[in-house]
């Protein structure tokens, strides 16, 4: 099952039991009339304002909160030709207040802000150096004159004090959306800084955000995905903004802004008949109405200016471009389609679902499973002016780009042939279905469903009637489809690796500014005396929730029932991993590519699919997961197919020799990603040392040296050992456990587990430096310190600590590196606690800087980690927002099992929240300061560096401590 965005069409069919017309009706006893399409089980109801502000509401009881998105209608396809990267700067802007938000006197504050706006459109106009510097110069010094009448974060930490969650915002080519995860008792209050904080744009803290943005900038260098689809929009896009500018920006741009021209986009599209407020949760819609009235009501519609698309030239012949950068090689394909109001697009998920569903598409089955690449995948995007759709394939050792293209391009030619069995398109309809029941229990699913419809401008109706085209579309119409489409039109983005030659934004001389943390503006003070209804937490209970039966073999059966969809889960779990032996991952892996004595690896994948069903079998360090999933309905057909897999799987030698050559393969090519380098080898170096869990793998001999026929043992074999069984679906307790009982072979005494192999965490006696060099334009730095054996007893103060000081918008160490010192656009810290008791708190902080920065960085930082700054009122929001957020919290029953697991491994078989919720009140900032001096302040750590070595000064590194430049074997093993 291919789990990936899904284009609108796709994704609303399946919540709807049967089509209608929409119909504005009052009903259900509702005050007001709503537009609603009958048989839509995510209850959405749309109204809009006499202004044109339109709502979308979806009703969801689950849990007392709201998923909030506040869209706009416009994007970076809409940015001034001469400003591009202006609606994703505008989108940061946003959370800088306005004349009533985070300013303590905005008459001042406003004449400076003019002055500063004036000497930018100055220096768009010149050209020489020495007097944009001057004028630079002069913006630095007004910006620390006018940042002493700014609140910074005032926003955030106003949002943070109500108990919001995902607190941020993006931009693309055509939207811009504004997101939070709200306790619905707090909706009126989150309405009040909503509607005042898009009344107007205050263009304030202007020159350290924008600092932020060339770091993101920056950081959009560093990525070769990103690169290869800037490549490929600009090749498919030659006169529509899609491809001719992208939404980060040039670097040219970046560096003239211009403040006039971005109050001017916003007060010409934030306007409210180009905007849309999205609500999915625990909502009563006519008081929802009212509230919304109530605060945007007053908002003044006014005409949006007309975005005119640039009209393409038909692609005749495949275009070709190279990207370089220091990731591992891929090749990207690309078409170009008509937009969301083409009568056919509709059937581009039924084709990209054909080719590629994760498990039986001719891409999955034809090229990754027959191991003739590396890895493939393909996808579809439908936009307003055009579509796209994107084939994209990684090489196996020793092949060539070209031959993976070529690969690609003949899966499209079956379907265009015909090549392709006809229940495949029911199959692929079913495969959808399952993947939307698992998804709408979730708020964000919901809202980025309506959130599609409002910037798409598709109307309901539409929307919820394409279940019947769907269902109507035959093998010949998707054939007829892939070849009105699929010609000789495309776009090919080889991405080799090697040295990129990527531009970054010099580093500007700023100021630090001041930061008020200690004052509130009027609005912020009056927004604290708003009274909202508080609300009672609800805790797990593990043993009334979870029911708890004896299979044969004495194997526990837990069992939660899905209340939500018609899906289920079944999973066997053993208690053993990679840690207890080597070779089982591979024999897992290895299994994905084998059949049995009755079916090929091939028929097994079509016969599950077919079924609604899928499996997999994963081996962690210390556990063994084997998971089938899928309908409901499938159930005892899923298990006794299931079980024949693991009890009559055969050996294959080609799959396994293939299997090892893509193992090394892959081995090499995570050696290429940075992610992969800092977050994963160097990470278990910092944790761990020489011996770290990430090396304890099979060499290359010892893969080459094994016999297929002893890893399929393994897996036939796994259930053999002792393990427990969880199941969560429909069916009742009895009922599974008999399907099991009689399904589910075992010995009558199960083997013991293999023990695990001991990794022992590292104590920090000082300070040391790991590098690794990277050719890359920034630096990344992880700083790592061992703050002793896990204590529940720290678990309260530990939860506030990290809202106040280091996670999220409003805390201290965002504030200080970001907003009043501008070194990097991402900066957290936190005190971290362990997954198991027998493991340690860790102190963990991260800043990713331009490399000429990283000085500047790490002295921020440690001042921060070694003198925490106390704000009373911020400390006290953010003990409000950890209470109200435990107060609104309820696990999913999908999760249920999974948190019992968890607090089991703490040795708990209780919720925690229970025990910390009434010591969270008892909190006082004397309690932090303590807590901060006894296991933070003056701490010894380990830094974890990756960057380019011809530009990191090593002098920077000798400061922080003794260095060591590590090589990439020898933090990875390999």
């Amino acid at each position: 099952m291919k789990l990936k965005g899904l284009t609108l069409i796709t994704i609303v069919f399946f919540i709807v039991s049967c089509g209608g017309d929409t119909k504005t009706e009052t009903k259900n006893n509702y005050k007001y009339e709503y537009e609603s399409v009958e048989g839509d089980i995510i209850n959405t109801l749309i109204y809009t304002l006499d202004n044109g502000l339109k709502i979308y509401m979806s009703i969801n009881k689950d849990e007392p909160r709201i998923q909030t998105n506040i869209a706009v209608n416009t994007g970076s396809k809409q940015d001034p030709s001469d400003a591009t990267g202006l609606a994703h700067y505008l989108e940061h802007m946003v959370f800088k207040g306005t004349s009533k938000i985070a300013t303590i006197d905005w008459e001042s504050e406003k004449v400076l802000l003019k002055r500063i706006s004036d000497l930018y459109e100055k220096r768009r106009t010149v050209t020489d150096k020495t007097e944009r510097k001057a004028i630079y110069h002069q913006i630095d010094s007004l910006s620390g004159e006018a940042a002493k009448f700014a609140v910074p974060n005032e926003y955030d930490k106003m949002i943070s004090s109500i108990g919001a969650k995902g607190t941020n915002a993006y931009t693309s080519s055509e939207r811009t959306v504004y997101i939070n995860d709200i306790p619905s008792n707090e909706f009126e209050k989150w309405l009040s800084i909503e509607s005042e904080r898009f009344s107007e744009l205050v263009l304030r803290l202007f020159h350290t955000e924008l600092e932020a943005v060339y770091e993101e900038y920056n950081r959009s260098r560093d990525n070769d995905y990103w690169l290869a689809y800037e490549a490929m929009a600009e090749k498919l896009f030659k006169k529509h903004t899609y491809g001719t500018q992208t939404t980060i920006g040039t670097s040219e741009h970046l560096k003239n802004p211009s403040m006039e021209k971005i109050h001017q986009y916003f007060n010409e599209r934030y306007v409210p008949n180009n905007m849309a407020i999205i609500l999915s949760g625990d909502l009563d819609p006519d008081n929802t109405i009212d509230l919304i009235k109530k605060y945007f009501g007053d908002y003044k519609s006014k005409e949006v200016p007309t975005f005119t698309p640039g009209v393409e030239d038909e692609i005749t012949e495949p275009e070709y471009a190279t990207v370089i950068g220091s990731d591992a090689a891929f090749v990207n394909i690309g078409f170009r389609l008509p937009g969301v109001k083409s009568e056919d697009i509709y059937m581009l998920d039924l084709f990209d679902g054909l080719l590629n569903n994760g498990q039986a598409g001719l891409i999955d089955l034809n090229l990754i499973k027959a191991q003739k690449v590396l890895d493939a995948y393909s996808s579809g995007d439908i936009m307003k002016d055009y579509s796209t759709f994107e084939l994209s394939g990684n090489p196996r050792e020793g092949q060539s780009l070209e031959e993976v293209k070529d690969l690609l391009l003949s899966e499209i030619e079956k379907i265009k042939t015909g090549d392709f069995e006809e229940w495949m398109l029911s199959a692929v309809i079913k495969d959808f279905k399952l993947q939307e029941q698992q998804r709408i229990q979730y708020n964000w699913a919901r809202a980025s469903i309506m959130t599609d419809a409002f910037i798409k401008g598709t109307d309901w109706s539409e929307i919820v009637n394409a279940k019947e085209k769907l269902s109507k579309v035959t093998k010949n119409d998707i054939v007829a489809f892939a070849n009105k489409y699929f010609k000789n039109n495309y776009i090919v983005i080889y991405k080799e690796t090697g040295k990129g030659d990527n531009p970054k934004v010099e580093k500007p001389e700023i100021t630090q500014v001041q930061l008020n943390r200690d004052t509130a503006s009027v609005f912020a003070q009056n927004f604290a005396k708003m009274e909202s209804t508080r609300m009672t937490p609800v805790y797990d209970d593990y043993k009334a929730e979870i029911k708890e039966e004896k299979l044969n073999a004495n194997i526990p059966l837990y069992h939660v029932e899905n209340t939500s969809n018609e899906t289920f889960n079944l999973h066997y779990i053993l208690d053993m991993g990679s840690y207890s032996d080597k070779e089982m991952a591979l024999a897992v892996e290895y299994l994905d590519y084998l059949g049995t004595d009755k079916y090929s690896a091939n028929e097994l994948q079509l016969e599950l699919f077919k079924l609604g069903l899928s499996y997999s079998v994963y081996a962690a360090q210390e556990r063994v997961y084997v998971t089938l999933s899928g309908l409901d309905e499938s159930l005892e057909e899923g298990i006794k197919l299931f079980e024949h897999i693991l009890a009559n799987v055969e050996p294959n030698q080609e799959a396994f020799e293939n299997g090892v050559a893509d193992k090394l393969k892959d081995r090499a090519d995570t050696k290429l990603n940075k992610g992969a380098i800092l977050y994963g080898g160097l990470m278990n170096y910092g944790l761990y040392g020489k011996d770290s869990p990430i090396k304890n793998i099979l060499s290359a001999d010892e893969l080459k040296a094994l016999d297929p026929n002893n890893l399929v043992a393994k897996i036939k074999e796994l259930t053999s050992y002792e393990h427990y069984i969880y199941y969560y679906g429909r069916e009742d307790v009895e009922t599974v456990k008999t399907l099991l009982n009689t399904n589910h072979k075992t010995p009558e005494t199960l083997k013991p587990l293999i023990p695990a192999k001991e990794f022992t965490e590292l104590t920090m006696e000082n300070n040391k430096v790991y590098f690794v060099d990277y050719d890359m334009v920034q630096s990344e730095v992880m700083m790592l310190s061992n703050a002793g054996a896990y204590n529940q007893d720290l678990a309260a103060t530990t939860n506030v600590f990290n809202e106040y000081f280091g996670s999220g918008l409003s805390s201290i160490v965002f504030q200080e590196i970001r907003e009043s010192k501008a070194l990097a656009y991402s900066a957290y810290a936190a005190f971290t606690t362990p997954r198991k008791a027998n493991k340690s708190h860790f102190i963990r902080a991260y800043v990713g800087t331009q490399v000429d920065k990283l000085g500047d960085a790490k002295i921020a930082i440690m001042e921060l980690m070694n003198d925490m700054p106390e704000v009373e009122d911020q400390f006290q929001g953010a003990k409000i927002a950890a209470l109200k957020k435990i107060e609104t919290s309820r696990t999913k029953r999908s999760s249920l099992f999974w948190r019992y697991l968890s607090a089991k491994e703490m040795g708990r078989d209780y919720d925690l929240n229970e025990k910390i919720y009434p010591q969270i009140k008892n909190i006082e900032l004397k309690d932090l300061k303590t807590f901060f001096n006894t296991n933070i302040k003056g701490e010894n750590y380990t830094y974890l560096v990756i960057g380019n070595k011809k530009m990191v000064k090593m002098d920077v590194l000798k400061e922080m401590g003794e260095v060591q430049e590590l090589t990439l074997e020898e933090v990875f093993g390999y």
